[in-house]
């Protein structure tokens, strides 16, 4: 037998056996010499830097100074962990036979919100240690992956029920769901706040929380069937809809720390030069849709990653660098790659941005399309990951500058 056959074959074992060794070696590492693996590794690259970013300036242990954002090392090290957990999520979808395409990532979108929204309301200091640590990234990434993953099972298995459940007995299941998601965040509003959690009001989350349960049921009594992508995007809502409700209090007025003003007129300049993009980009997709090369940009997935892109790569450039003298506060690149496009020429990150997607919009959809026919899912779960890498911290900037935090 081939070594590659035997990796075929046992390749959930071989898998689990060197995911285990490597933590293992790490945890070894950490007891027998954890000034070298913790604090010069651990610590200063990965743990000291979410400490730093709630602490809100650098920190120190043992002598080891680390500071809030991203190095070369850790952005690989997330790269590394994201393409695993994207190949493995890809499997996972695979098996249950779930549909990867736009209407999945219409689903996932309040869980790709969740995310920008929630940090900014850390950031806004809504929450206090030890809870701050899991709305920071990449902890807060994880903790919506955990999410999305749970939601994507259930409404997997309410499908299943709803086509051989009695249709009045199947709202137990969404009901029981409801139910204690709401007493566990009476919960939390009675004992959270020794954790450095602040939900919100019980009755306004009993609120939302029925709310985002109206397409659940308007789905199911259309078409007379739950269906994953359903559950998924009102799970989500469960999650998002609180924290926009928060951060249209402190718009409103409500702020709760220091604000260096709302900026209504940032965020409409942003989106406004970002719609005015993709809108040429599907203008001209539109009147060259004869011609495949062009055609593919008017997907709106492709759209979607194109839109994310732009709102990082503009919000990123506008707000550090204040080009129309708008009176901005000091803000600062994370990433050491952006900063670096910056600092050649300030405009040069978004047109970067703009060129790379797409580059990789026509090597998927032209270049490659027949090699990619068989694997169109892997392709578009890959095209969800990067409108994430985009969509995400575009969205946390531009909030970040309208909330003046």
């Amino acid at each position: 037998m081939s070594v590659k056959e035997l990796f075929q074959k046992n390749r959930t074992v071989i898998s689990v056996g060197i995911l285990s060794s490597v933590l293992l070696i790490i945890i070894a590492g950490c007891i027998l010499s954890p000034t070298l693996f913790y604090d010069q590794w651990i610590w200063k690259y990965y743990w000291g830097p979410i400490v730093s970013d709630a602490a809100g300036h650098s920190v120190s242990y043992n002598g080891v100074s680390a500071q809030e954002g991203y190095t070369i090392i850790s952005e690989i090290t997330y790269g590394i962990i994201l393409v695993i957990a994207l190949y493995v999520i890809y499997k996972l979808l695979k098996k249950l036979k779930i549909v990867i395409d736009w209407r999945f990532c219409l689903a996932l979108m309040p869980y790709i919100l969740f995310g920008p929204v929630t940090r900014v309301l850390e950031d806004a200091d809504y929450f206090s240690e030890p809870a701050i640590y899991w709305f920071i990234s990449p902890l807060i990434y994880l903790q919506i992956a955990a999410y999305a993953l749970f939601f994507v099972i259930m409404g997997y298995y309410f499908e299943k029920l709803s086509e051989k459940t009695d249709k009045t007995y199947f709202f137990v299941y969404p009901a029981v769901l409801l139910l204690g998601l709401n007493v566990f965040v009476t919960m939390i509003w009675i004992f959270g706040s020794k954790y450095g959690l602040h939900p919100i009001e019980p009755l306004i989350f009993y609120l939302v929380s029925c709310a985002a349960l109206i397409p659940l049921m308007y789905t199911y009594f259309k078409q007379k069937i739950i269906n994953v992508n359903t559950t998924l995007f009102s799970g989500g809502l469960l999650f998002l809809l609180p924290s926009l409700y928060l951060t249209a209090r402190w718009i409103a007025g409500e702020q709760w720390s220091f604000s260096q003003g709302v900026r209504f007129d940032v965020f409409v300049l942003i989106f406004g030069l970002v719609a005015s993009i993709t809108a040429a980009v599907y203008i001209v997709s539109r009147r060259y849709k004869d011609n495949e090369k062009f055609a593919v940009y008017k997907n709106p997935l492709n759209l979607s990653m194109l839109t994310g892109h732009m709102i990082d790569g503009i919000t990123s450039y506008v707000s550090i660098y204040d080009p129309l003298k708008m009176g901005l506060p000091f803000y600062m690149e994370k990433h050491p790659a952006s900063n670096t496009l910056m600092e050649i020429w300030p405009p040069l990150f978004p047109i970067v941005k703009f060129l790379l997607i797409v580059a990789v919009i026509y090597i998927f959809d032209v270049l490659y399309k027949e090699e990619l026919r068989g694997y169109r899912a892997f392709a578009n779960l890959l095209k969800i990951g990067i409108l994430i890498l985009g969509l995400s911290p575009g969205l946390r900037d531009i909030l970040r500058v309208t909330m003046g935090v």
